[in-house]
């Protein structure tokens, strides 16, 4: 019994020296507390405290404006780049329809002025079209048409060459200045005679009689043969040159089309 009592006791005097040290360090706490607030430290220090650390906290807000106006620039910049892409992409297209729509327009133009003219028949014409990506000039043949070597080739009302050769649903043609190129026979408005042939750069008139009389800006014609029809227009004199003998004459042609500039031709059955 007495040890249990003894037990007790203990047990007593440590929550006691428990409580008095919790008390003890309250007390301090307050008169630490209070012994601040009557020298005014606590306020001192909270004043340095601050002093301290507004560099610090106004140095941190510069540098988040700073980033944040960064990165805002940088995406303003991209979002202009992908504007811009945009812009160039869809001016590319526009391009693109507007040179579709000038081919149609010189298409349909062309088109007109055959269909208005007064001395062809369509069930003797055939048009086509260029080929250019070929090393010489070639023309789309229609499979439902039989069209012969030696046909007439015309742009724009103007003969420019005759078909050369038939092959694999083209047609060859021969273009009137080219070295190669078949003789047609021409003449003048005046009726003076000669043939018209090419020098590899020029178109000629040549064999013409060295008695005739011929001028500068002459309109030249055919005078009809096998595949040409008489009376188409071939080009007009530019300039009068000595002959390969003294007993011709002999000119430069001026052709005002071209066959690699043409959208549309027309073979002349």
């Amino acid at each position: 019994m007495s040890k249990i009592f003894n037990i007790n006791l203990a047990s007593l005097n440590l929550i006691m020296k428990s409580k008095m040290i919790e008390l003890l360090i309250t007390l301090s706490l307050v008169v630490a507390v209070g012994l601040l607030q009557f020298t005014q430290i606590d306020t001192i220090i909270l004043r340095k405290s601050r002093q301290l650390s507004d560099p610090f906290l106004s140095f941190n807000v510069n540098l988040t404006k700073t980033v944040s106006s960064a990165v805002s620039g940088i995406r303003q910049q991209y979002l202009l780049a992908r504007r811009v892409q945009d812009l160039e992409l869809k001016l590319a297209q526009t391009y693109a329809q507007l040179g579709k729509l000038d081919q149609l327009e010189r298409e349909n133009q062309e088109l007109r002025q055959l269909l208005n003219s007064t001395d062809r028949t369509l069930n003797r014409v055939v048009l086509t079209q260029p080929i250019l990506s070929f090393a010489q000039p070639v023309v789309s043949v229609p499979r439902e048409v039989e069209i012969v070597e030696g046909s007439a080739v015309l742009v724009e009302g103007t003969l420019i060459g005759l078909i050369k050769e038939i092959k694999n649903d083209v047609g060859i043609v021969s273009l009137l200045w080219q070295k190669d190129s078949a003789p047609v026979l021409a003449r003048t408005i005046s009726d003076v005679q000669g043939i018209v042939r090419g020098d590899g750069r020029r178109v000629i008139f040549t064999e013409i009689p060295i008695e005739e009389e011929i001028e500068i800006g002459q309109r030249v014609v055919t005078a009809g043969q096998r595949g040409v029809e008489e009376g188409l227009f071939i080009g007009e004199i530019r300039s009068i040159v000595s002959g390969e003998s003294s007993a011709v004459k002999t000119a430069v042609l001026e052709q005002y089309v071209s066959f690699y500039q043409a959208s549309l031709v027309e073979i002349r059955l």
